[in-house]
């Protein structure tokens, strides 16, 4: 007992003894281990998914308060993208057909959504982070995929005894939805192809990947997410044209096998298929409460009571529903015009800052890999989002919205910070060496 105690006055003493640049340094460290933590145990549950973003924050704090001077998001050039988006959020909320129930909706998703992009990027500061951060996928994908894979071969999941829903696998999270999270893991996990040894073919390298990722693929696959379908070719396609910059003639192979799995490929993904959802009958409706207000919206999360306030009864779907199916047609119902004007800025003029630099920068295949290439997998992450954004989920679906807005702030961080001349010993970069010194 005596050893315990000095040993916490001996902490006590190095702690308070120590200069706020070694504060930080050491929550930031606590903030990249937990974030990396979150990020591994995402699928086993809702109690992870809840305390995980919680302890970032109760990292990020510290750290912003201690550090603030050499983190990443001083540094960041469109905070104010940030600042305006999530103002229209708050006075969407305020402004609402019943702001009780808008508030309800939204502020769960403070700190499971919407502060996730200031804790990623603190913690893709060098490779090393970057490779942890990536590995941290593949590990997810690793075991999620052989948990769908046991749930399809004796019809339950391992980790919550989840049966196959509508003959479609749900992993550990107890939904078929898992897909769309699936395919958000698989993009950065994809990352691995750049980490390993430049010397092998690169057909080499995507072969080792597929086999590593085979689980997550495969569970990817079989819960039948077309929107996750979606999200990953696009992805993939983004990735393609960043390594290899092919020849505009080249572009259109893509383009043309969408158009032949839509026309001939599984039934699941027909044109005749998609004709016949019931995404259509929400959508009509949608536009019936955008006529209503089609300048300010009705407020976060308001399409239930705004489509019954107009006497609008669904048949296809169930009259509970609270979003269209679609989040650019829900900004429109939510915030209208105006707010969807600012909405669409803050998600694509994201997307567009980092492709712009990392277009720039990302060399070429073959080249060796560094902080551009891995911020390219996550950019293309966040493409992977918007992409399945046009057909799923409503926007502040929890899970949803923390690992993409986790994969905004990884590419943030990575691109900030790319520029930087890398110590590999340390971790740090050479001007976080140079302010510690």
């Amino acid at each position: 007992m005596t050893d315990i105690r000095h040993r916490i006055a001996t902490a006590i003493h190095t702690f308070r003894a120590a200069s706020d640049l070694q504060r930080a340094e050491w929550a930031r460290t606590a903030l990249f281990w937990l974030f990396w933590l979150s990020i591994a145990t995402f699928p086993l549950g809702q109690a992870f998914r809840e305390t995980g973003p919680i302890l970032c924050l109760a990292a990020l704090l510290p750290y912003h308060y201690w550090g603030y001077k050499q983190s990443t998001l001083r540094r960041f050039p469109l905070k104010w993208l940030f600042v305006v988006f999530y103002g229209l959020i708050c006075v969407k909320t305020a402004l609402s057909l019943d702001p009780r129930q808008s508030l309800v909706y939204v502020l769960p998703n403070v700190w499971k959504g919407f502060a996730l992009p200031f804790i990623a990027m603190e913690c893709a500061r060098d490779m090393r982070d970057m490779r942890r951060l990536v590995w941290a996928f593949v590990v997810v994908s690793f075991y999620e995929g052989l948990d769908g894979i046991y749930q399809h071969i004796t019809g339950f999941d391992l980790i919550n005894h989840t049966a196959i829903m509508a003959k479609r696998l749900t992993g550990s999270m107890s939904t078929y939805r898992v897909g769309d999270y699936m395919a958000l893991v698989l993009v950065p996990a994809f990352g691995l192809w750049a980490m390993q040894p430049q010397e092998k073919s690169p057909w080499r390298r995507a072969a080792m990947t597929v086999l590593t990722l085979a689980p997550g693929i495969y569970l990817w696959i079989f819960a039948q997410a077309r929107s996750g379908y979606l999200g990953v070719a696009a992805a993939l396609f983004l990735l393609w044209w960043l390594f290899t910059r092919p020849r505009l003639v080249y572009l259109l192979a893509p383009v043309g096998l969408g158009v032949l799995a839509v026309l001939f490929g599984p039934k699941r993904i027909t044109l005749e298929t998609a004709m016949r959802d019931g995404r259509i009958e929400l959508w009509r409706m949608a536009w019936q409460v955008i006529q209503e207000r089609p300048l300010f919206g009705s407020g976060m999360g308001m399409f239930g009571p705004a489509f019954k306030e107009l006497g609008l009864h669904p048949v296809v779907n169930s009259p509970r529903i609270q979003h269209p199916h679609s989040v650019y047609i829900q900004f429109l119902v939510d915030t209208g015009a105006i707010g969807f004007v600012i909405a669409m800025t803050f998600l694509f003029g994201m997307l567009a800052w980092g492709l712009r630099r990392i277009y720039r920068n990302a060399p070429h295949s073959g080249a060796p890999h560094d902080m551009w290439t891995l911020a390219a997998f996550f950019l293309a992450g966040w493409l992977c989002y918007l992409v399945e954004a046009l057909f799923a989920h409503d926007y502040l679906r929890s899970w949803w919205m923390a690992v993409s807005m986790g994969h905004l702030g990884v590419m943030i961080g990575a691109v900030l910070n790319a520029g930087n001349t890398l110590n590999t010993q340390t971790g740090l970069s050479a001007r976080g060496t140079q302010e510690a010194a």
